[in-house]
């Protein structure tokens, strides 16, 4: 294959925008899709639904507040604002409670399993002289010749 046509394949693959019919089967819903605007959305939602402001005054003080604005409703949005945020870490909270109960059980089973190793395992000798060879006398072997001509 020539050059050019490897080239040319190359320019067309990053430049091929198609999609085939049958690759994107399926899409998730709006509601669950995270991005910057999910936090505004959850905000206005709540500020609608609890505290009775209409959508484009709930908006407009979420907005406001996103960009350190006053105003009239600050005090509201940044009070759903930490509310969502406790219910959240709530949500993970809970989640993560039975993982962390079962880690401190397995951890606990590891200090007791090595705490037994211990406890069987032979007595370490302290470090210090050795008794299986001479002090003068080297573990690398005896000094090897100097050679006449070094």
């Amino acid at each position: 294959m020539r050059t050019d046509a490897i080239l040319d394949q190359i320019d067309t693959a990053l430049h091929d925008y198609s999609i085939s019919g049958d690759a994107m089967r399926s899409a998730p819903d709006q509601e669950t899709v995270a991005g910057p605007r999910g936090g505004r959305d959850i905000l206005v939602r709540r500020l609608v639904e609890r505290h009775g402001l209409e959508p484009e005054d709930a908006r407009h003080a979420v907005i406001a507040a996103e960009q350190d604005h006053t105003s009239e409703h600050a005090a509201l949005v940044q009070a759903e604002a930490r509310a969502v945020m406790d219910e959240t870490m709530q949500r993970i909270r809970d989640a993560f409670r039975p993982m962390a109960e079962s880690m401190a059980e397995t951890f606990k089973q590891l200090a007791q399993a090595f705490e037994r190793m211990r406890a069987s395992a032979a007595p370490v000798p302290a470090p210090g002289r050795r008794t299986d060879r001479p002090a003068w006398q080297s573990p690398y072997g005896p000094a090897g010749k100097k050679r006449a001509g070094a």
